[in-house]
């Protein structure tokens, strides 16, 4: 900034000269001074200036200002423009950037104050300095800290500086950023974290929603199979009562069927009895005709012997022993007809005697057989209870299990939802960069600035 628009010379009494003389003393040894030609020709350095710039005077005398600047600036018109200020009297103070010999910058806070002569003509140009350099360098480094944390990185921070302002400057913000460091690398794993639990929830939720939808359908085919099994168990049910039914009638035929065995067991024994009866008559009969055989024999001689008035008696005689002949022969005949029904009747008494015994055994089947049935109705009677039960069971699970597949799959949405706002969230904390091994120091500083 300028604070004179001009310079004009000031009379002066000895005593202001004496007071002007210190205050130069006093500059010369505290202060880089430099003395310019108007025109910008270096004319005198003091070894202030010469050290803080790295050169020897003689290297300078004569040489023009612009050696101290950027090549480009020298080349531009506001340098130019700077010096023909200067020849027309403004004065300038501020901070300027100027390189030295070894091509390293330094900083200065100076003052350019052309000096007028009594005449009022600018006889030089005088540069009083103060190297300002590391005060700059930590202001540029401060700079491109907040430059860096504004790009997300955390780990460039400030070096200390001997200017206490600035190092206190660089010290809370070296604090703060280590706060803000850590605060960032806990929410990065947290955030990382986060993502990777809902990474798994979102495996989770999917595969328990394909497990669901899988045992949705499985729990829906079964309620139709038990729907379809009880049905069947009703029907069995009917059917075994219906085989309950037929049993108990094919049980009180076999009742039947054995009394008529026991009936036809006494008929038959009756029929033996006959056939011994019979038998006996026989026997009588065929005696019977043996003795008039032999009447009949004895009648034939009897008229032998009478001659011709026995001739009648004998015919008879004969006719009688004929008839007597023929009754033995059909007494013969019917004896062996009895005996043949006889055989035919021992031969059914055993039959009957086997049918009675194959009826009882059939009876005792049949009774078996009606027990058995008669528990397969109650057990298949309640065996159909049981699968209506379980069909009612079956269908209100099968409607929990729908409702939880669709409480998994809202589950799923959310959990998509979570995975992507974690993601979100790693990709904005990712922003920042962090150190994880210690805070940078001086070297990166300088390496930074």
């Amino acid at each position: 900034m300028n604070f004179f628009r001009k310079t004009r010379p000031v009379e002066e009494g000895i005593g202001r000269r004496y007071e002007k003389l210190d205050l130069l003393n006093a500059i010369e040894n505290s202060q880089a001074v430099i003395h310019f030609k108007p025109s910008g020709e270096i004319l005198f350095a003091n070894e202030n200036f010469l050290v803080a710039l790295g050169y020897s005077l003689a290297e300078i005398e004569g040489q023009h200002h612009r050696m101290f600047v950027d090549p480009d600036y020298a080349e531009s018109d506001e340098y130019h423009a700077f010096w023909r200020r200067l020849a027309a009297g403004e004065t300038f103070t501020s901070q300027y950037m100027r390189i030295r010999k070894d091509g390293e910058p330094i900083y200065i806070q100076a003052t350019y104050c052309p000096v007028v002569d009594a005449g009022g003509v600018i006889r030089r140009v005088i540069k009083i300095a103060t190297d300002i350099t590391e005060r700059q360098l930590a202001i540029n480094g401060l700079a491109e800290s907040l430059r860096a944390l504004s790009r997300g990185n955390l780990t460039q921070q400030v070096a200390p500086c001997a200017d206490q302002d600035i190092n206190l400057l660089g010290e809370v913000f070296n604090s703060t950023l280590n706060h803000l460091s850590e605060m960032v690398l806990n929410v990065k794993q947290v955030s990382g974290s986060v993502k990777t639990t809902a990474s798994q929830i979102l495996d989770t939720t999917n595969d328990l929603s394909r497990r669901t939808e899988t045992q949705a359908a499985t729990l829906e085919q079964t309620a139709a199979a038990v729907d379809q099994l009880t049905s069947t168990a009703r029907t069995a049910a009917a059917s075994a009562n219906d085989v309950y039914s037929v049993a108990t009638q094919t049980r009180s035929a076999a009742e039947g069927g054995r009394d008529l065995v026991s009936s036809l067991t006494g008929a038959k024994e009756k029929i033996e009895a006959s056939s011994g009866q019979i038998s006996q008559i026989i026997a009588v009969i065929e005696g019977i005709a043996f003795q008039t055989n032999l009447l009949a024999l004895n009648a034939g001689v009897e008229a032998a012997r009478a001659g011709d008035s026995g001739r009648g008696f004998a015919v008879v005689a004969s006719e009688v022993r004929a008839l007597a002949q023929r009754s033995s022969e059909s007494a013969n005949e019917i004896k062996t007809l009895i005996q043949s029904s006889s055989e035919n009747v021992s031969e059914g008494s055993d039959l009957v005697g086997r049918a009675n015994t194959e009826f009882q055994k059939i009876f005792e089947g049949v009774t078996t057989i009606s027990n058995r049935v008669q528990d397969i109705a109650s057990g298949m009677k309640e065996q159909s209870q049981t699968l209506s039960e379980i069909n009612s069971s079956v269908s209100q699970l099968d409607q929990v299990t729908q409702q939880n597949a669709a409480m998994v799959q809202q589950t799923g949405e959310s959990g998509r939802q979570l995975m992507q706002g974690a993601q979100d969230l790693v990709a904005e904390v990712d922003f920042f960069t962090v150190e994880t091994s210690g805070s940078g120091g001086y070297d990166d500083f300088r390496a930074a600035s």
